[in-house]
């Protein structure tokens, strides 16, 4: 049980903010481990606080500023890139559970995701004079933040290509993809978690503490080393990576 536990806690903090996706990750190794269905049900959901967590750490000014002014303008971007998602996300949901969450479908989001990243990589990226994502902009990332309901295809992909799209550098889309993580976590580890009956006993509270914790460390360090990546290197190797873990994945289904 600690090396499941270990394992997909690591998995997860390494992979949730990368573009190639943690749901695909973790479904490759998940069958294989011997943990019993329902808890690992609720621990999937609940290492997710872990990388809500690991965001404001590295970020503290953004949110620290968002809570004192909630209201305030800059704060619209992140509003209006979160909104279509969740809107989409309610509409779809059953339909999501019941029919995308399988092998074979998660493996091709990956490959089509990786298709996709490698492509938009070669766009040269635009001056830009700003950090900040313009609320015309955050409109565009969050459509294609949609695509994220596509199992395997990874949030962090589509908001980072969907930036790009809007004509942000592949510094300003990281970034931004990072912040708009945390609100959409949150919202989605929240409505799993109440909607879970699963009950658990006092040991398996403390395998979910240790998941929560290495989840959160594993993020924190990932966040760092990503963003150091984007400033110095292309994101084509994570599309080439997604496209060789997926059709791995289908090989072995």
């Amino acid at each position: 049980m600690l090396f499941s536990v270990i394992l997909l806690s690591l998995i997860e903090g390494i992979t949730e903010f990368l573009p190639i996706s943690s749901t695909g990750h973790l479904l490759l190794v998940s069958p294989y481990l011997p943990l019993d269905p329902a808890f690992y049900t609720v621990f999937d959901i609940a290492i997710q606080l872990g990388a809500i967590l690991a965001v404001p750490t590295i970020f503290p000014h953004v949110f620290l500023e968002a809570l004192r002014r909630p209201f305030q303008s800059s704060n619209y971007p992140i509003i209006a890139a979160t909104l279509p998602i969740v809107v989409v996300g309610f509409l779809t949901k059953d339909f999501i559970k019941s029919t995308l969450f399988n092998s074979t479908v998660i493996f091709w989001g990956l490959i089509v995701g990786g298709i996709g990243l490698i492509i938009m990589d070669r766009r040269p990226d635009p001056p830009s004079k700003t950090d900040r994502v313009t609320l015309r902009q955050s409109v565009i990332i969050g459509l294609w933040q949609c695509l994220a309901l596509w199992p395997g295809m990874s949030r962090s992909a589509v908001t980072i290509m969907g930036g790009m799209a809007a004509g942000c550098t592949r510094q300003q889309a990281t970034f931004f993809s990072f912040i708009i993580a945390v609100p959409l976590l949150i919202g989605v580890v929240m409505a799993d978690l109440l909607g879970s009956s699963q009950t658990l006993s006092l040991v398996e509270w403390g395998w979910l503490g240790l998941g929560i914790g290495l989840t959160y460390g594993g993020c924190v360090i990932t966040i760092r080393w990503f963003l150091a990546w984007v400033n110095r290197r292309r994101l084509t190797a994570f599309g080439v990576y997604r496209i060789a873990i997926g059709l791995l994945g289908i090989l072995l289904i």
